[in-house]
């Protein structure tokens, strides 16, 4: 049995970041990144520009916040159909930053190994 909760299929942004602090944090070692500490920040710059953040404590999510905050680990910058198109598979993070569909600021290293985090399904 795997302990990757379902996400549902017609979720939004703002409903994936609600699941993902009931479903994930304080839960078990996200796959390849234990020992990890992040302040994971994304921008969805459509729908009144909504700012989401993941802390990441020793590979697992403590916590989620909506404030901006000065110095993420690094930043996501992507429209919420390119944050869906990645919740979906339809394309990875890797895609999306090399298609020019979002811009990543700060670790760019740590940011590309984020498919582990947002594809909890």
């Amino acid at each position: 049995m795997s302990n990757k909760p379902e996400v549902p299929e017609d979720i939004t942004p703002a409903g994936y970041f609600d699941w993902l602090s009931k479903d994930r944090v304080n839960r078990s070692t996200i796959p390849k990144m234990s020992g990890m500490n992040a302040m994971i920040q994304f921008e969805i710059t459509d729908d009144g520009n909504q700012i989401w953040n993941i802390i990441v404590e020793n590979g697992v999510v403590r916590g989620i916040t909506k404030e901006m905050i000065e110095k993420p680990t690094c930043t996501f910058k992507l429209s919420s159909f390119t944050f869906l198109s990645i919740l979906s598979r339809e394309i990875t993070i890797q895609q999306a930053f090399f298609k020019g569909k979002m811009d990543i600021k700060g670790d760019v290293l740590l940011a590309l190994r984020m498919n582990n985090l947002v594809n909890q399904r």
